[in-house]
């Protein structure tokens, strides 16, 4: 009887190249002591949707931690140096769409900085505001008011919430 033969093992290089490409980006929940929350508003709109209202944030460099892309796009945009442990709100896998590949986004909570606090925008960025979370929500495009649901409730719950394509697949049912 013939044993079968396995197929042999592909180099971990090999291997790599058989994976999907993902993008990853980082963005940070800076608020202050009244609760309000900073966001910075896009110079540009990117490639698929309009310039819009965004919490600090990027794609992150080649070999880039998700962590380590949060505080570098925090200083880049805002000028504002992490210090505190980032805590993880949000993990969304947003699916291939409008020539972008999959992008995996995760969304930290800063925790509380000053009132006050100074904000330096880069480019990018043609004004930022500090609000509360319902004074916001006027200002937000209709595929962010699910995901920023989410960020508000996983920051209430102490809790990490996994979207896919904005939708938290972590609430359960209603």
């Amino acid at each position: 009887m013939a044993v079968p033969t396995l197929a042999p093992f592909l180099a971990p290089a090999e291997f790599a190249a058989t994976l999907p490409p993902h993008a990853v980006s980082a963005s940070v929940l800076l608020s202050d002591g009244a609760g309000r929350i900073l966001m910075l508003h896009q110079a540009r709109g990117y490639p698929g949707h309009p310039a819009w209202w965004q919490l600090p944030g990027g794609l992150g460099d080649p070999g880039e931690d998700p962590v380590a892309t949060a505080r570098r796009e925090t200083a880049e945009e805002t000028g504002i140096r992490l210090s505190a442990v980032l805590r993880p709100l949000v993990v969304d896998y947003r699916s291939a769409a409008d020539g972008w590949p999959p992008v995996i986004d995760f969304a930290f909570d800063a925790g509380a900085v000053a009132a006050g606090r100074e904000v330096r925008l880069s480019a990018e960025h043609d004004a930022w505001a500090w609000r509360t979370y319902d004074e916001w929500l006027p200002e937000l495009q209709p595929e962010q008011t699910a995901w920023f649901a989410s960020l508000r409730r996983a920051c209430r719950t102490a809790s990490t919430a996994v979207l896919v394509d904005g939708r938290d697949v972590t609430a359960g049912p209603g």
